[in-house]
């Protein structure tokens, strides 16, 4: 697969606003990740999904750009982490220790 079919899975993947796709492709194209877009969808999801506020997450382009899929985002629920499996959804704790332990 090319980077150009991994970008538009990388973008139709993506939760919340899609802007500036051009520039967002020029720095998907450069970047060096062993991620596969799905992945790189789901941590931008994640912190979309965690942050609450469309305004306060980055657009796509400046969250490549500055590697932002290397933060570590927690997400608490009434002080308990939740966890979620590869689609997004909140899984129990034992599991998603079953699911990281394979990988």
């Amino acid at each position: 697969m090319s980077k150009l079919e991994e970008f538009e899975i990388f973008w139709k993947s993506l939760a919340g606003r899609k802007v500036n796709k051009k520039k967002a492709k020029e720095v998907y194209l450069k970047i060096k990740t062993n991620l596969s877009p799905q992945e790189l969808s789901k941590r931008f999801n994640i912190l979309y999904r965690k942050t609450g506020e469309e305004k306060y997450v980055p657009h796509p382009e400046r969250w490549l750009r500055n590697e932002r899929w290397n933060d570590e985002i927690n997400e608490y629920d009434d002080g308990d982490k939740v966890y979620r499996d590869n689609e997004g959804f909140i899984i129990s704790k034992e599991e998603w220790e079953e699911i990281n332990k394979q990988n």
